[in-house]
């Protein structure tokens, strides 16, 4: 194989692996957002939860609490999982 055609084989390499990760970056895009939307929902939920924990009785706070707690803690793997898509 001559150098020219070496290089040409270089560059449709390069070319293929650019293209690969384009299609990689825009899944990854598209899989981010929609985790991105589901907890922004948790989130608002859970704002909800700790209000609803401010309101009720003492009894009943703790059930609304360990449920807030609960939800948080995915919340927070949620975020970890984008964090790795990074």
């Amino acid at each position: 194989m001559n150098p020219r055609e070496e290089l040409q084989k270089l560059l449709d390499g390069l070319a293929t692996q650019r293209d690969e990760l384009i299609v990689q970056a825009h899944l990854a895009r598209l899989e981010a957002e929609g985790e991105w939307s589901e907890l922004e929902a948790k989130l608002d939920l859970l704002r909800g939860k700790a209000a609803q924990a401010a309101e009720v009785a003492e009894d009943a706070a703790g059930d609304v609490a360990a449920a807030a707690r609960l939800l948080g803690e995915e919340i927070a793997k949620g975020y970890e999982r984008l964090r790795r898509l990074f």
